[in-house]
């Protein structure tokens, strides 16, 4: 890895680092979400793969953010069709596997979580969220 390659990494998990923890910062202004979405996907640029993990209130909403991530991450979408969960949903999405899971999901928190997985640089490995389900 380049030593400039390096230092982008370095700022990217530096701001993502508050949202390492259980409860993330608001992401309130626009520039807020550019540079969030910017650093995750600077991360991901150094990752093997990310695994999203997805908590909605509805299925519709769920599948709706899961496709927003995983196209602004470069992925597509296993073509199966899943049944509708009704109520609030949790969606794990794995490409390396190229499938997701879907469950009914009844706790509090709502948003994504982003696990990035590295073989090589194990720095990389972490899981960063709750996102804002309309980030991307």
């Amino acid at each position: 890895m380049q030593s400039d390659d390096f230092a982008r990494i370095q700022q990217a998990q530096a701001a993502l680092a508050s949202f390492a923890r259980i409860q993330s910062p608001p992401l309130d202004t626009p520039a807020a979400r550019e540079a969030v979405k910017a650093a995750l996907l600077t991360l991901s640029e150094a990752a093997d793969y990310q695994m999203f993990g997805i908590l909605a209130d509805r299925f519709d909403q769920g599948m709706a953010t899961l496709q927003a991530y995983a196209q602004a991450f470069g992925y597509e979408l296993p073509t199966y069709e899943q049944e509708p969960v009704a109520g609030s949903v949790y969606i794990k999405f794995n490409p390396n596997l190229g499938s997701y899971y879907i469950s009914s999901y009844t706790q509090e928190h709502r948003g994504v979580l982003v696990s990035y997985q590295s073989a090589i640089n194990e720095t990389i490995n972490q899981t960063y969220g709750h996102f804002p389900l309309d980030l991307f």
